[in-house]
């Protein structure tokens, strides 16, 4: 009798197990290397873009224009300036290197450039180190979530299930450099709109796009 109850609950496991993914709505997986799904909002086609846009710190407000340009392979400008033509910061990422070729000096606090740099990291430069992508699940059907480890950190990416497209970078794991990165428009050439917040400092950034 015993038996036969222990055979009972063992096959009702392995239905279980076997049908849970089904149940959930949304499977886990873990994708090989990136597979389908890039780590790039602006890919190797990206040449230079023109925003207008906005920079919140605490209380502090900053408007004008930011100016994306691509050098090289591995080199990134970005400006920021108003638009009399003041420059807030003028920032660029070449390989792992990050130089500040000029700073506001109510900007020019390590700790915030360092934010930056891991913010425009995410928006601009894809990361080639992907150590895992682990599939998630997603409260919204028309998106895909993973959870990515990177050498550069751990991240969750939010896809568009049709263009797959990123449509949202979170780090995770992280109190004081919290990012949360979003973008917005149909996505063919590059994000209409982009924002992002590192709350822990309440730092906002919002850019709208104009022109190529």
């Amino acid at each position: 009798m015993r038996s036969s109850l222990f055979h009972k609950l063992l096959l009702i496991l392995f239905l279980w197990i076997g049908l849970s993914p089904w149940i959930m709505g949304q499977p886990k997986g873990n994708v090989s290397g990136q597979g389908p799904y890039t780590t790039a909002i602006f890919d190797s086609l990206f040449e230079k873009a023109l925003y207008k846009g906005s920079l919140d710190i605490s209380k502090h407000h900053l408007s004008g224009l930011f100016y994306l340009k691509r050098f090289s392979g591995s080199s990134v400008r970005i400006l920021f300036s108003n638009e009399l033509g003041m420059n807030f910061f003028d920032l660029e990422l070449k390989g792992d290197k990050f130089i500040v070729h000029s700073c506001f000096p109510s900007l020019d606090r390590a700790s915030l450039l360092k934010l930056l740099e891991n913010d425009f990291r995410l928006l601009l430069v894809p990361d080639t180190t992907v150590i895992r992508m682990k599939r998630g699940r997603s409260k919204d059907p028309e998106f895909l979530v993973f959870g990515v480890k990177t050498a550069r950190g751990s991240f969750h990416y939010t896809y568009d299930k049709v263009s797959g497209k990123i449509r949202r970078i979170q780090t995770s794991r992280s109190v004081m450099g919290r990012t949360d990165l979003r973008v917005y428009g149909d996505m063919r050439l590059q994000p209409v709109k982009i924002h992002i917040t590192n709350p822990a400092i309440r730092l906002h950034i919002r850019m709208t796009f104009l022109s190529n």
